[in-house]
């Protein structure tokens, strides 16, 4: 699809960088908040983490209205509504010491912006600028995310020490939501990325109510969404499993940490990859290799073989989410991809939050992970069915 200079490689950079600092700030960086927040506002650590949930929540509600609004309106308007947004959130968050203000914030200002600048609206923008190496693109897009882990988080750190939280974020949401707001009228185009009106008409898909009628619209959701989900549980246990091994702390960051390292090359290779070869055989490779990590964690292994079978297995974290765009673009189209993937961000929250309830109550219950690691297996037989149905010819 045309787009005005400069080149779209610049457009996709403001991307990066945009959910760089907005999952890197939300996801990652709510762990460096912690504590400064159950201080200040004298609330022990569970109830603060509500705030993270409250977030959360908000970014699942209102991504079907992004969704919509990127396939209405122009990524230009789009980003630079959203970085307001989130420049507000954190901004009034910053200088509130109402608890009920913080959180209406959170949910109003800070949650559609992180959203409207996270994976939903880059994964979007991206496929509409790219039709040659899309599924490259979308690999290097979601990159970002990791990369807000591995970046914002010391950055974030180094503020709080220095100037104390209230100070830090308030800087944080100043420099970075002008940050995106001067590039985001540079860079990215104006009309050009917008779907023709005849384009959009054509597809039975674009009004709202159908997308809920199609069988591929809930394959591809309950897939996708419960990859994420099994992804999402396991690396939040993946560390306490490792001591209850008996092995150190260190030795279970270090599990994470190659997980994590090796998620960014399966992002960038599956991504490639997808521009050659169907995305349904794709996802089923990224479904064998997390079938082989829970098999693997389940045998309990000597550490040397569960870390080399992590480092083998971690591309199947990162490629789905670039898989999941081209899934969604092959299925529905362009036009209504926006629209497609901001629904299906709601329907991914339930399943989050199941996965993380069936490893927490597993655990309680038996004094160990496995069985639920045992469910995610059979999950992910239910998922390879699910997927194979899917039609995956990519409309332009």
């Amino acid at each position: 699809m045309p787009v005005r200079e400069p080149p779209r490689w610049l457009a996709l950079a403001l991307l990066f960088f945009a959910q760089m600092v907005a999952i890197g700030s939300i996801s990652y960086g709510f762990s460096v908040l912690l504590k400064p927040l159950a201080l200040d506002f004298g609330l022990p650590r569970a109830e603060v983490n509500r705030g993270l949930m409250v977030v959360l929540v908000g970014m699942a509600v209102f991504s079907p209205l992004i969704g919509r609004a990127l396939d209405r309106f122009s990524g230009r308007l789009v980003i630079a509504c959203a970085a307001a947004l989130f420049g507000a959130g954190w901004l009034v968050i910053a200088v509130s010491h109402n608890l009920v203000i913080a959180l209406l914030a959170a949910f109003f200002l800070l949650a559609p912006g992180g959203a409207a600048l996270g994976p939903l609206a880059a994964s979007t923008l991206v496929a509409r600028w790219f039709t040659e190496k899309r599924g490259l693109a979308l690999g290097v897009v979601s990159v970002a995310s990791s990369t807000g882990g591995l970046l914002v988080v010391p950055v974030l750190t180094f503020l709080i020490d220095t100037f104390g939280w209230r100070q830090a974020m308030g800087a944080f949401a100043a420099i970075v939501s002008l940050i995106v707001l001067l590039f985001a009228f540079i860079l990215l185009p104006d009309r050009s990325d917008r779907p023709a009106q005849g384009e959009a008409a054509a597809q039975a898909v674009d009004q709202p109510g159908n997308l809920f009628l199609i069988r591929d619209f809930w394959l591809i959701a309950f897939a996708v969404g419960s990859i994420m989900a099994i992804n999402g549980a396991l690396l939040s246990c993946l560390i306490a499993y490792a001591t209850d091994r008996g092995f150190t702390a260190y030795q279970g960051a270090a599990l994470m940490s190659v997980i994590s390292g090796t998620a960014v090359l399966g992002k960038l290779g599956i991504g490639a990859l997808s521009d050659k070869i169907d995305p349904r055989w794709l996802f089923l490779v990224v479904i064998v290799l997390n079938a082989c990590l829970l098999a693997m964690l389940i045998a309990n292994p000597a550490y040397p073989t569960l870390f080399t079978v992590a480092a083998l297995t971690g591309p199947a974290v990162g490629g789905v989410l670039p898989l999941w765009g081209m899934l969604v673009g092959g299925r529905f189209g362009v036009p209504s991809m926006g629209r497609a993937m901001g629904l299906m961000s709601t329907v991914f929250l339930p399943l989050n939050l199941l996965g993380l309830h069936i490893v927490g109550t597993a655990f309680d219950k038996t004094g160990s992970y496995l069985p639920a690691f045992e469910i995610y297996l059979m999950v992910l037989v239910f998922v390879a069915i699910a997927i194979l149905p899917v039609r995956a010819s990519f409309r332009k």
